[in-house]
């Protein structure tokens, strides 16, 4: 909740404002950091070969950024903003002191992490056994449910400002076939994609379409209570 985001922002140092298109660090860099976004949105993406990009990771305003490289010597990933985008620096000692004193935010993370997980699991089985507009399907709504836990007021219109490069790199589509199957949902009356805003028509249809089972909201009655 805001209290545990607000808890981390008090551990950030410096902040770091990118603009779009702008490379915070590259896969394979020593001494990888953790950050706090505050605002904007970032990508976490591996390079495959010699220029294949993969995206496996759109972050939002109050997500942790850079965790998975904790558990490598240097950067498992490159972190690009995808808009205008402002972080705050979390020294990885910092951390480790969130684990040995606040049994609450540690169990938060590990939530997190294990959240995290399951839409990574989804997301491989909607690449690998799914048609393109399933794909995109899946990706819209998955960005929705991620978008109403901080803005509850989020419905049918979703603010989304990715280009179609960015989602094929999501959902290991070309541009073109992006394109072709952005028309096809607009044409069959289930969603529209215009100038960053994704508006659903249909949400219903979205959903049988994205051919997932919809991720149940966080359990947190498990998580310790905060002391004091």
């Amino acid at each position: 909740d805001d209290d545990d985001i607000d808890t981390f922002r008090r551990l950030a140092g410096p902040t770091i404002g990118l603009k779009r298109g702008e490379i915070l660090r590259m896969q394979g860099e020593p001494d990888p950091q953790v950050y706090i976004l505050l605002s904007g949105w970032v990508a976490c993406s591996i390079i495959v070969g010699e220029s294949a990009r993969q995206i496996v990771k759109v972050h939002l305003p109050g997500d942790l950024v850079g965790m998975p490289s904790l558990a490598a010597p240097t950067a498992c990933d490159t972190i690009e903003a995808v808009s205008a985008a402002k972080l705050g620096v979390i020294e990885t000692a910092a951390i480790g002191q969130v684990f040995s004193s606040n049994p609450r935010l540690a169990a938060l993370l590990f939530l997190v992490s294990q959240q995290e997980r399951v839409v990574l699991m989804e997301r491989l089985a909607s690449i690998g056994r799914t048609s393109a507009a399933s794909r995109i399907a899946a990706l819209i709504l998955e960005l929705r449910t991620r978008l109403r836990r901080n803005d509850p007021t989020i419905e049918n219109v979703v603010p989304v400002p990715l280009t179609q490069e960015d989602i094929g790199d999501m959902t290991g589509l070309t541009p073109v076939y992006v394109n072709r199957t952005l028309r096809q949902l607009r044409t069959s009356g289930i969603a529209t994609w215009r100038r960053g805003v994704i508006t659903i028509d249909d949400r219903d249809a979205l959903a049988v379409l994205a051919a997932l089972p919809q991720s149940p909201e966080r359990d947190t009655s498990w998580i310790p209570s905060r002391r004091g």
